[in-house]
Protein backbone atom coordinates (compact mmCIF):
# COMPACT_ATOMS: atom_id res chain seq x y z
CA UNK A 1 0.00 0.00 0.00
CA UNK A 2 1.31 3.46 -0.87
CA UNK A 3 2.12 6.40 1.14
CA UNK A 4 -1.19 7.80 -0.19
CA UNK A 5 -3.41 5.00 0.26
CA UNK A 6 -2.37 4.50 3.60
CA UNK A 7 -3.42 8.32 4.34
CA UNK A 8 -6.59 8.22 2.64
CA UNK A 9 -7.72 4.73 4.57
CA UNK A 10 -6.53 6.60 7.73
CA UNK A 11 -8.55 9.68 6.82
CA UNK A 12 -11.41 8.08 5.87
CA UNK A 13 -11.74 5.75 8.64
CA UNK A 14 -11.18 9.32 11.18
CA UNK A 15 -13.80 10.99 9.51
CA UNK A 16 -16.35 7.40 10.03
CA UNK A 17 -15.32 7.64 13.95
CA UNK A 18 -15.54 11.35 14.91
CA UNK A 19 -14.01 13.40 12.61
CA UNK A 20 -16.20 16.50 10.58
CA UNK A 21 -14.60 17.91 7.81
CA UNK A 22 -16.60 21.33 5.90
CA UNK A 23 -18.22 21.00 2.72
CA UNK A 24 -14.88 22.14 1.36
CA UNK A 25 -12.54 19.69 2.78
CA UNK A 26 -14.78 16.88 2.21
CA UNK A 27 -14.85 18.21 -1.68
CA UNK A 28 -11.32 18.30 -1.91
CA UNK A 29 -10.15 15.08 -0.29
CA UNK A 30 -12.66 13.34 -2.78
CA UNK A 31 -10.32 15.36 -5.38
CA UNK A 32 -7.35 14.35 -3.51
CA UNK A 33 -8.75 10.37 -3.49
CA UNK A 34 -9.60 10.59 -7.33
CA UNK A 35 -6.79 13.07 -8.81
CA UNK A 36 -3.70 10.51 -9.68
CA UNK A 37 -1.46 13.12 -11.82
CA UNK A 38 -0.80 16.09 -9.21
CA UNK A 39 -0.01 13.56 -6.49
CA UNK A 40 2.40 11.45 -9.11
CA UNK A 41 4.44 14.36 -9.98
CA UNK A 42 6.09 17.52 -7.45
CA UNK A 43 4.65 20.94 -7.00
CA UNK A 44 7.20 22.37 -9.58
CA UNK A 45 6.05 19.89 -12.18
CA UNK A 46 2.59 20.61 -11.55
CA UNK A 47 3.31 24.25 -12.22
CA UNK A 48 5.23 23.71 -15.21
CA UNK A 49 2.75 21.04 -16.49
CA UNK A 50 0.07 23.89 -16.04
CA UNK A 51 2.19 26.64 -17.66
CA UNK A 52 2.88 24.16 -20.50
CA UNK A 53 -0.97 23.55 -20.95
CA UNK A 54 -1.61 27.09 -21.09
CA UNK A 55 0.71 28.16 -23.39
CA UNK A 56 0.91 25.23 -26.09
CA UNK A 57 -0.18 27.51 -28.64
CA UNK A 58 2.21 29.98 -27.95
CA UNK A 59 5.50 27.81 -28.71
CA UNK A 60 3.74 25.61 -30.66
CA UNK A 61 4.15 23.12 -28.02
CA UNK A 62 8.19 23.30 -28.15
CA UNK A 63 9.36 24.76 -24.69
CA UNK A 64 12.95 25.31 -23.76
CA UNK A 65 13.85 24.86 -20.37
CA UNK A 66 14.95 28.69 -19.92
CA UNK A 67 11.30 30.09 -21.44
CA UNK A 68 9.62 27.90 -19.11
CA UNK A 69 11.94 29.14 -16.17
CA UNK A 70 10.90 32.94 -17.32
CA UNK A 71 7.50 32.28 -17.64
CA UNK A 72 7.45 30.68 -13.99
CA UNK A 73 10.34 32.78 -12.42
CA UNK A 74 12.16 29.44 -12.04
CA UNK A 75 15.93 28.67 -13.21
CA UNK A 76 16.67 26.66 -16.05
CA UNK A 77 18.14 23.91 -13.80
CA UNK A 78 14.89 23.70 -11.53
CA UNK A 79 12.66 23.60 -14.73
CA UNK A 80 15.44 20.70 -16.45
CA UNK A 81 15.13 18.87 -12.85
CA UNK A 82 11.26 18.70 -12.34
CA UNK A 83 11.20 17.81 -15.95
CA UNK A 84 12.49 13.94 -15.60
CA UNK A 85 9.54 13.17 -13.36
CA UNK A 86 7.37 14.36 -16.14
CA UNK A 87 9.17 12.74 -19.00
CA UNK A 88 9.14 9.57 -16.97
CA UNK A 89 5.42 9.78 -16.15
CA UNK A 90 4.60 10.11 -20.28
CA UNK A 91 3.03 13.80 -19.70
CA UNK A 92 6.24 15.59 -21.55
CA UNK A 93 8.63 13.97 -24.42
CA UNK A 94 12.34 15.35 -24.42
CA UNK A 95 13.72 16.10 -27.84
CA UNK A 96 17.98 16.01 -27.84
CA UNK A 97 19.40 19.02 -29.38
CA UNK A 98 21.16 22.24 -27.66
CA UNK A 99 18.94 23.22 -26.50
CA UNK A 100 16.93 20.24 -25.28
CA UNK A 101 12.73 21.08 -26.36
CA UNK A 102 10.44 19.58 -24.15
CA UNK A 103 6.55 19.24 -25.50
CA UNK A 104 3.55 18.18 -24.57
CA UNK A 105 2.20 14.15 -24.61
CA UNK A 106 -1.44 14.40 -25.46
CA UNK A 107 -1.63 12.83 -22.07
CA UNK A 108 -0.16 16.16 -20.89
CA UNK A 109 -2.36 17.98 -23.04
CA UNK A 110 -5.20 16.75 -21.45
CA UNK A 111 -3.62 16.28 -17.78
CA UNK A 112 -6.39 17.76 -15.16
CA UNK A 113 -5.86 18.51 -11.61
Amino acid sequence: MTKKEHFIKDIEEALNKTLTLSPEGIEYFESLKNNKVSNEITENGLKILTYMQENVNTYNNFFKAKEIGEGLFMSPRSVSGSMRKLVSDLLVTKQAGDPVVYSLTDKGKNASF
